[in-house]
């Protein structure tokens, strides 16, 4: 009829004693799981904005045209190419540009920081809005694109301008076997 009473206020307390200890466990690899959940979502984020730039801060190619300009020798020496910040793209510094050119007896690379530009519309230095236009004259005889290239009528040339952000543009040309001395073609 009588019960032991003693160790029964024991058991309570160790239980107790069990319970904040699962409280504690269970506190803990919750602020690991927010702690690391924040990390990705960050990570998560960076990666968005590198991918989203990539994509879509590049420049959009609006006209392009080989001209024989210097000694109407037939060979076209002056690549001018009109070119855009392309539909969503944020501010673009034309001197940050990289450019990689292959021609038929050259290949090269560089920054756009010493080709002749011009702005069509807008600043020659920088591609704000989408309205705005820069031409540049890329002279492929004379050295801009180290050493000396002659686009003669048939041959073909390839030009990627990179953004700093990592986006591409790529232009192909050719010139027509029928092209003309002393002329402009586009290419």
């Amino acid at each position: 009829m009588f019960e032991d009473t003693d160790n029964r206020g024991q058991v309570g307390i160790g239980t107790l004693i069990v319970f904040i200890a699962m409280v504690l466990v269970a506190a803990i690899a919750a602020g690991v799981l927010v702690n690391t959940a924040g990390f990705l979502q960050e990570s998560a984020e960076q990666t968005g904005q590198e991918a989203q730039g990539e994509v879509s801060d590049r420049v959009q190619v609006v006209s392009a045209y080989a001209m024989d300009a210097s000694d109407s020798d037939g060979d076209y020496d002056t690549l001018n190419i009109t070119i855009r910040k392309a539909s969503g793209s944020d501010d673009i510094n034309i001197s940050d540009i990289t450019f990689t050119y292959l021609g038929p007896t050259t290949t090269d690379s560089g920054n756009l920081d010493g080709i002749t530009r011009e702005a069509v519309s807008g600043n020659a230095d920088y591609l704000r809005n989408e309205s705005d236009r820069v031409e540049l004259s890329i002279d492929v005889e004379g050295g801009d694109v180290g050493a000396t290239d002659e686009l003669q009528p048939g041959t073909e040339f390839r030009l990627q301008l990179t953004t700093s952000s990592g986006a591409s543009t790529y232009i192909e040309g050719r010139i027509p076997e029928t092209a003309e001395t002393d002329g402009v073609v586009e290419v």
